[in-house]
């Protein structure tokens, strides 16, 4: 598993940087929401044609935080 990331309010950077750590702040029902979704999406992996996922289309209550987004490795 990799982590990708941009800086918030960084419109410009092309490519985004290589994380060695990142941070979830949610609530207890956020979290089994999105714990949900990562079961979900596993097994669609399964599947061909899978290639990325941006969880505000799967939750959208998360709508107003940042953007994170499930891609199967290749």
């Amino acid at each position: 598993m990799k982590l990708f990331g941009y800086e918030e309010g960084d419109d410009v950077r092309q490519a985004p940087l290589s994380l060695s750590e990142a941070s979830i702040l949610a609530s207890p029902a956020e979290l089994r929401a999105i714990a949900k979704v990562f079961t979900d999406l596993a097994v669609e992996m399964e599947a061909e044609g899978f290639d990325h996922v941006h969880l505000t289309d799967r939750l959208p209550g998360l709508g107003d935080g940042p953007e994170l987004i499930v891609a199967k490795a290749r």
